[in-house]
């Protein structure tokens, strides 16, 4: 097969212009192709190539409040019921003519009634034997008016110590003692309290007149525990008001 081969014998020249020139041409083509879409990008197929390669895109989430519009709709026609909505039977041979009755203006009543009784009662109405017959009610009772028991727990009055008014004599007296905080702060003085000692002899209230605060809980402390005999006046158990000093000096 070789043996038969035709093989030309150009002159060296001719085909190194030969090769040049394919070599040339296809720079240009390739260049052309590479610089036309550049230059010009709206030839190209850009929507084919996306819609080839990138998947559709998912719908866009609903806002709120909005509701999706149905696909389809058929209208319902309401038809209120009515008699004349309905297509007769019988097709009328004439119109009928309606007529209206008189207003009655007579009295309104029974001929019929008794004969001591009223002459316009109504038909139907109580017969004569029933009034009669009928049992007598009695009238309601007056309200008893109701009296209020008196209050078994007597009201103890309250007086202040002075005159005739005494204080019964002191069963049980508690001395103060010297708090340490005021010992070590050096603080002596006086403290007057105002109490009131209630009928069975006891103190029921204590207020503090004057006197040191570093002072005045002992003092209160010790006022509660003070015990009196009942006092009374006419023979009547009273409170008495009376007044307390506590003198607290350094040894």
């Amino acid at each position: 097969m070789f043996e038969q081969a035709t093989l030309s014998n150009a002159p060296a020249g001719t085909r190194a212009w030969s090769a040049f020139l394919g070599l040339t041409t296809q720079v240009v083509v390739v260049s052309l192709a590479v610089l036309i879409p550049m230059a010009w990008p709206q030839v190209l197929p850009t929507a084919k190539i996306l819609q080839t390669f990138v998947p559709p895109l998912p719908p866009a989430p609903r806002q709120l409040g909005e509701t999706r519009r149905p696909t389809a709709t058929t209208a319902v026609r309401h038809v209120p019921w009515a008699p004349i909505a309905y297509q007769p039977t019988t097709v009328p041979t004439g119109v009928p003519k309606i007529v209206d009755e008189p207003i009655y203006t007579g009295v309104v009543g029974s001929p019929v009634g008794s004969s001591n009784g009223s002459n316009t009662g109504f038909a139907g109405g109580f017969p004569d034997g029933i009034p009669n017959s009928a049992f007598t009610v009695a009238p309601p009772r007056p309200p008893v008016a109701v009296v209020k028991a008196p209050d078994p727990t007597p009201v103890i009055h309250r007086y202040r110590e002075g005159g005739n008014v005494v204080l019964g004599a002191l069963i049980h007296r508690v001395e103060p003692p010297y708090p340490q905080l005021a010992r070590t702060a050096r603080v002596s003085g006086v403290v007057e309290l105002e109490c009131v000692v209630g009928a069975d002899g006891r103190i029921k209230e204590v207020k503090v007149k004057s006197g040191n605060p570093l002072l005045v809980h002992a003092a209160v402390e010790a006022a509660w525990q003070w015990i009196y005999a009942p006092s009374k006046l006419n023979g009547d158990p009273i409170e008495i008001i009376t007044k307390l000093t506590f003198t607290f000096k350094l040894n």
